[in-house]
């Protein structure tokens, strides 16, 4: 997986900035971003415990865009695309990322419940210590995604193939997917129960 690239030529600390004026290789750290109109895209910037007033980021292209430390709660990514992206400890309750397209993109120790991502195309794309419980992945088309240390309790796999996908490393107990479309998917000895379940089958001591 790449990674964001990091070179900042220019750090703003602690101002009131428009997302429309922000300039590649910049550093934001504790900024307030206001966004009126919206951009086309943003590349090869660090939001750093920024402060969001605007959630509406639908159809925008972020380029080696990295936010650390951010509240990014209910936000509309809908239709966006991320290449080489990272989100870092932010929060993202019932976040929107539906129809997007994710490549070299990594989640690190987020709060993601209720996040919905459906109709996704995930490309090398890492979840990595978070939870996702009650998320969405309906109908995605995953390539080469991880699932790391995750809360997956009743995220809903419906209507997409999990062929090369791996949760044994992550915890559920209860969990939704096409039982015709979970040929491939990696689990653990005790999450069997919760996929047997779904096939009417009975697992007994």
């Amino acid at each position: 997986m790449k990674k964001p690239s990091a070179h900042y030529t220019q750090t703003i600390q602690s101002e009131y900035v428009l997302f429309e004026e922000i300039e590649d290789n910049t550093l934001l750290i504790d900024c307030e971003i206001d966004c009126q109109f919206g951009r086309k895209q943003i590349q090869e910037v660090k939001f750093e415990n920024c402060r969001f007033s605007t959630a509406e980021y639908k159809q925008t292209e972020f380029l080696d865009v990295i936010f650390q430390k951010c509240d990014l709660s209910n936000f509309n990514f809908n239709k966006s695309i991320f290449y080489r992206c990272e989100f870092q400890t932010c929060k993202l309750l019932g976040t929107q990322f539906i129809g997007s397209t994710c490549k070299d993109v990594s989640w690190l120790n987020c709060l993601m419940n209720y996040a919905i991502l459906s109709e996704g195309k995930m490309n090398q794309v890492c979840f990595r210590e978070s939870q996702l419980e009650e998320a969405f992945f309906h109908n995605c088309k995953f390539q080469q995604t991880s699932f790391e240390l995750c809360n997956l309790q009743l995220a809903d796999f419906s209507e997409s193939k999990l062929k090369g996908v791996d949760l044994s490393s992550s915890d559920f107990v209860d969990i939704k997917l096409t039982p015709s479309l979970a040929k491939g998917l990696s689990i653990r000895f005790d999450q069997a129960p919760a996929i047997a379940a779904m096939l009417g089958v009975t697992i007994k001591n």
